[in-house]
């Protein structure tokens, strides 16, 4: 991770943003340039730069009256002002402002974020369209293919530079994240470039910054677009994150809005979508890929009616389609329950989670949270635990756990497999959302150890709830 920081003592309620265009000597009244400066790159600069934000963030210092100002960038990913940037850029700031090429800066707010894959998209309200970046590949890249970044370096607002790239199907880690599915560059990147756009000779956005090897020269790293475009739905989740269901899933890595499956006895099925409709409008949204498809339901909710265009064997045709409330899961009685989660421990050695009803427990007993701690084989390795129990959930809205381990682990909330962590690694963070009641659901927490080092960390996020490990007044057992 690496963002520009600085501290100054200001008065957030008082901050006064003004931009300006300052003419070097002797560019008052230029003449258009020669064609032969024209190149490539710089068309698609032009092109580019109303579609980079600047970002401007202010943190608590821990000193009354003094606040961190720290500087990030992002792209712009829908024209009703949408913009796509890391989730260390936002994480724990008290304000932000977003800073458009030629433009005053404007607020925005968080709409949804995902820290293990180190991504966030935000929002600002703008009077007119913004122009979004071209959303490309990163299935096909090439070694030495060019690419340029625009960004916010040291708080210079869009900076430009060029580069190649360097390396693909890299992975690398932030403070908070393992990122597989990363593209290596040597684009210069410094403090600041976080979360701005990596940008191909086609003008299409093929990653998103993220990180830089310190100590390392021209070693940068942005997030591949085919990663975001796989997790991009589940980090949006317009279904959980408002409440209604469609049963509708688009295939992300299409040009166009194609869907790629209709869930049985969903609204969407008994309107009519079959799997290859191509979703071309919702009400008066043109919809042209599978982001616009997620960003269209935003906002929408249960019992409502969307008018919907689409294509199906190169015939257009309409149709309306209901939404019906999201099932939720009923809370279970909180009667005869006590503090802490059941445990069990099982020797063996394994290269992904084993069935452990078909083995016999070691160890069992109470702990007061879920750990890697909570049983250790003679030899440190060789072992598995499953936790079982409940956690009281306070207010009912979306929630997000993280399940962190070494090596693999899983969760479920009821009977939902929730987060697959499975699988030989390292530290790794794997995430899923779900809409939760208040009230008492059970949880279900497995994990195995083979060799090497030993870690398991559970937390979430939710309604009044920043991201934290589950505390042990959550946890429950009968």
């Amino acid at each position: 991770m690496y963002c520009h920081s600085h501290t100054k003592k200001i008065l957030i309620f008082f901050v006064v943003h003004t931009t300006c265009m300052i003419w070097g000597p002797g560019q008052e009244g230029v003449t258009d340039p020669a064609p032969e400066r024209i190149t490539k790159t710089v068309q698609i600069i032009k092109k580019s730069l109303p579609s980079v934000a600047s970002i401007q963030t202010f943190k608590e210092s821990g000193t009354p009256g003094v606040y961190n100002v720290q500087a990030g960038s992002a792209s712009v990913i829908h024209e009703s002002g949408y913009l796509l940037t890391n989730e260390h850029v936002i994480s724990g700031i008290i304000q932000g402002n977003a800073i458009l090429y030629g433009k005053t800066p404007l607020p925005f707010k968080t709409i949804a974020k995902m820290s293990s894959e180190d991504l966030a998209i935000i929002k600002i309200d703008t009077e007119s369209p913004l122009q979004p970046l071209p959303i490309g590949r990163s299935n096909d890249l090439m070694l030495g293919e060019p690419i340029l970044t625009i960004g916010n370096p040291g708080g210079l607002n869009h900076s430009v530079s060029k580069g190649i790239i360097s390396g693909i199907n890299r992975s690398t880690s932030t403070g908070a994240a393992f990122l597989p599915s990363m593209i290596q560059t040597s684009a210069a990147v410094s403090g600041g470039n976080s979360g701005g756009p990596l940008i191909n000779a086609l003008g299409e956005q093929i990653g998103t910054i993220t990180s830089k090897q310190l100590g390392s020269e021209n070693i940068n790293f942005a997030i591949a677009i085919d990663r975001i475009r796989e997790v991009f739905p589940r980090m949006l989740s317009p279904e959980l994150r408002y409440g209604f269901w469609i049963g509708v899933k688009i295939d992300m890595h299409e040009s166009t809005a194609k869907i790629l499956s209709v869930a049985d006895r969903s609204p969407a099925q008994k309107a009519g979508l079959v799997t290859g409709d191509i979703i071309t409008k919702i009400d008066e949204s043109l919809i042209k890929n599978g982001f616009e498809y997620l960003f269209a339901l935003i906002d929408k909710g249960p019992e409502e009616t969307l008018e919907i265009e689409y294509i199906r064997e190169k015939e257009k045709a309409t149709l309306s389609l209901t939404l019906s409330e999201l099932e939720l899961l009923e809370p279970v009685p909180e009667e005869g329950m006590k503090p802490g989660i059941h445990f069990e421990a099982f020797s063996g050695k394994w290269n992904k989670l084993p069935d452990f009803n078909s083995l016999e427990t070691v160890k069992e007993g109470t702990v007061k949270i879920p750990t890697e701690q909570a049983f250790v084989s003679e030899n440190g390795e060789d072992y598995g635990l499953r936790f079982t129990g409940f956690i009281k959930i306070k207010d009912e809205g979306l929630y997000t756990f993280k399940l962190s381990s070494d090596d693999g682990s899983q969760l479920s909330i009821g009977n939902q497999l929730l987060v697959d962590n499975d699988g030989l690694h390292g530290v790794i963070s794997a995430v899923g959302l779900i809409r939760l009641r208040a009230g008492m659901h059970p949880i279900s927490i497995t994990f195995f150890e083979n060799s090497g080092d030993q870690k398991l960390d559970v937390s979430y996020e939710g309604p009044n709830i920043n991201s934290q490990q589950i505390p042990p007044e959550v946890y429950y057992t009968k």
